[in-house]
């Protein structure tokens, strides 16, 4: 019996409803991501557009005579149910909702109706608010991360997808990437399922933020049956942090020791940072770095933090609370201020998910509009560095700014340029959150005095 979620993983052939011309827009980078292997036969549906890239535009999926193994849909939400509807009548069984603005954002009607439409009509659903999926073994990349990641045995499963990016531009050599969302029907099991039977996959690694209630006894019984190594990371380990991951991705939270208790049953080997999860995949040692705080100064415990990835705002939360570092709630004239520069879809709390395609401009409308006010004492600005976002640029607008900046920008090659800049304006900066949250820690309780390395020009506050 064919696994439901093979023709996901390994499909011919493609249509990306939401297709663009705009080389800005996600449905531009997923189709150009997909056309870049001849193997495949990819169709763009956009009813404003006669041609993307050289291929003839269908205005409407049921136009395409071929038979379609998987529909991407990158639309706005309110028109995500609509799109099902065609992809029913086309008698389609495969879906992936890139489109956000669903259950994470409280739009809970919304996301039912796609839900009905998907289980009334058995179609294989993954989604909504996920980055995609990446199968480096056929070279067939339908997210919206730019790279093609080198072939190798790791399969990667993360509930967010903007951390996954952040994990994908290290390097890490894999045989599969899976951005779940919301899991609003298929979730962890079924892809671990998949990648326990997968000849190129010996370990499977997971980032969790939680399970849905209905979901746990499955996970239980297949990772029970799963010869392979799996390593997982569990956000939202903390009271705020499981707040936090609930707005992200709209499941619920559940107390982190009932998890690692099921994980040390299984055998599943559980870590506590972004790095460790890494190395442990790949056999090394964990080796920390210690942070150099810039001078013995002494600031309030109290943290805004501003990320463009829900996860990696899920773990810092978790790092603050660990670490005597408080992650207070956005005053509500706050909101509304917010509101006015963030899409719609933003987090509307702290910490501030200010969305995957944030560019430099809508960082600094958000810490032009926070610095001024006294809820908080610091920021930990977080960047994972996705198609659209510009990391350099981004690193310019944080200079001279009137309260304290801390900043974990989450990557390899892509943030290579900014995490020098960091570096060279006195910027304090890490890769690895779980680091960066302590050593800032350690001012706050402790007010050690670190030394700045020498090539620090300047001091941030």
């Amino acid at each position: 019996m064919e696994n439901k979620v093979e023709k996901i993983l390994n499909p011919k052939t493609i249509a990306v409803i939401g297709a663009s011309n705009h080389k800005e827009k996600v449905g531009h980078i997923i189709f150009k991501n997909l056309v870049a292997n001849k193997k495949l036969k990819i169709f763009p549906v956009n009813p404003k557009t006669k041609k993307i890239l050289g291929k003839i535009c269908y205005k409407n999926i049921k136009d395409i005579k071929q038979n379609i193994d998987l529909s991407i849909i990158v639309v706005k939400a309110k028109i995500v149910p609509m799109i099902l509807q065609d992809i029913v009548e086309a008698h389609l069984k495969n879906v992936i909702i890139i489109s956000s603005g669903f259950s994470e954002v409280g739009n809970k009607k919304l996301q039912e109706k796609i839900i009905n439409i998907t289980k009334k009509n058995k179609i294989n659903l993954l989604g909504p608010n996920v980055l995609g999926i990446i199968n480096p073994i056929k070279q067939i990349n339908a997210s919206f991360f730019k790279y093609m990641p080198k072939k190798g045995h790791i399969a990667l499963i993360s509930q967010s997808g903007a951390l996954g990016v952040g994990i994908l531009d290290m390097g890490l050599p894999l045989s599969g990437f899976i951005s779940l969302g919301n899991m609003d029907d298929l979730d962890f099991s079924d892809f671990i399922k998949y990648y326990c039977k997968d000849k190129n996959t010996k370990t499977i690694i997971l980032y969790i933020e939680s399970f849905k209630p209905e979901t746990g006894k499955k996970f239980i019984e297949v990772c029970k049956k799963c010869k392979k190594i799996i390593i997982a990371l569990k956000a939202g380990r903390t009271e705020q942090g499981g707040k936090a991951a609930a707005l992200h991705t709209a499941s619920l939270a559940s107390d982190a020791r009932i998890y690692s208790g099921v994980f040390k049953q299984l055998g599943i080997k559980e870590v506590h940072s972004i790095n460790e999860m890494i190395n442990t995949a790949l056999g090394k040692k964990q080796q920390r770095k210690p942070i150099n705080i810039l001078e013995k100064r002494k600031i309030g415990n109290r943290a805004c933090i501003i990320t463009n990835a829900g996860g990696l705002g899920v773990l810092a939360t978790d790092y603050c609370k660990e670490n005597n570092i408080k992650v207070p709630e956005l005053p509500e004239n706050i909101k509304q201020k917010l509101n006015k520069v963030l899409p719609e879809a933003w987090s509307h709390n702290n910490p501030i998910d200010i969305m995957g395609d944030a560019l430099p401009e809508r960082y600094n409308k958000t810490i032009s509009l926070l610095e001024k006010e006294k809820f908080f004492d610091f920021f930990l600005i977080l960047l994972t560095p996705q198609e659209m976002t510009q990391p350099l640029s981004t690193a310019k607008i944080l200079v001279s700014r009137k309260k304290p900046i801390f900043t974990g920008f989450v990557g390899g090659r892509s943030v290579e340029a900014a995490n020098k800049f960091l570096k060279e304006k006195g910027i304090i900066n890490s890769v690895e959150i779980r680091d960066l949250i302590e050593g800032v820690g350690e001012i706050n309780v402790n007010n050690i005095f670190f030394t700045c390395k020498k090539e620090a020009k300047r001091k941030n506050y």
